[in-house]
């Protein structure tokens, strides 16, 4: 069982990332391999959440597997199994506020957001990394209150999106549409701030639950 976790918890981690990768490329060259539309976005694609969590997860997917490859081992040390941790946080807030937050706003279009790029970005990148976790990834004992960590790229994400949004703005003084693509200003600095105290509440309850879930089923198996 240790050999064939080891052999699926390393192949599907490099496949994570050559999704990632496909995707970012995809972006970079305008490559359309489905229905031929413009981006949805016209701001730097590094500089949105979804860009920076699926190279963050590509990233750390590919140094895990690299890791397990060189030791030979299907257990991750922790301050390895910890950086997943949180970026696997990340990437399922992107998956989920795609599905849950932006999909809505475009009604009948929603597919849009999974269109070429989007597929990859939005869907098949996260389900990647999120899966294998889940039901692959060998117990790592961490301590509640690391679940924490899940908010530092929160908030260095917010500085950037800041920066970004009161550096572009219009003419008239408005925050523009092209650079609050995600509209958390759209109702003024006050929403921005609910928006960021929810995806801290977000952030540190995904991580808690994976936690709660490795400790879980790695003990179920060690009772089978």
């Amino acid at each position: 069982m240790k050999q064939k976790r080891f052999t699926a918890l390393s192949i599907l981690e490099l496949i994570t990332f050559a999704s990632m990768l496909f995707g970012l490329i995809s972006i970079f060259t305008d490559f359309r391999f489905m229905v031929n539309l413009p981006r949805l976005a016209s701001i730097p694609f590094l500089t949105t959440y979804t860009g920076l969590s699926n190279l963050f997860i590509g990233v750390v997917c590919l140094i895990c597997a690299l890791y397990r490859i060189i030791y030979k081992v299907d257990k991750l040390p922790k301050w390895l199994f910890i950086i997943k941790l949180v970026f696997i946080s990340q990437i399922t807030i992107t998956f989920f506020v795609t599905a849950l937050y932006l999909s809505p706003q475009l009604g009948a279009d929603w597919w849009m957001l999974y269109n070429n790029a989007g597929l990859f970005n939005h869907l098949i990148t996260p389900l990647l990394a999120i899966i294998p976790f889940l039901f692959l990834e060998r117990k790592v004992e961490i301590k509640w209150y690391m679940c924490f960590y899940s908010l530092i790229p929160i908030v260095l994400y917010a500085v950037l999106y800041i920066t970004n949004v009161f550096t572009h703005l219009n003419p008239d003084g408005s925050t523009s549409t092209t650079y609050d693509i995600y509209g958390f200003f759209r109702f003024g600095g006050g929403y921005f701030i609910l928006f960021l105290i929810g995806f801290f509440i977000i952030a540190f309850g995904i991580c808690f639950l994976y936690r709660l879930e490795n400790i879980a089923i790695n003990k179920r198996k060690d009772n089978e």
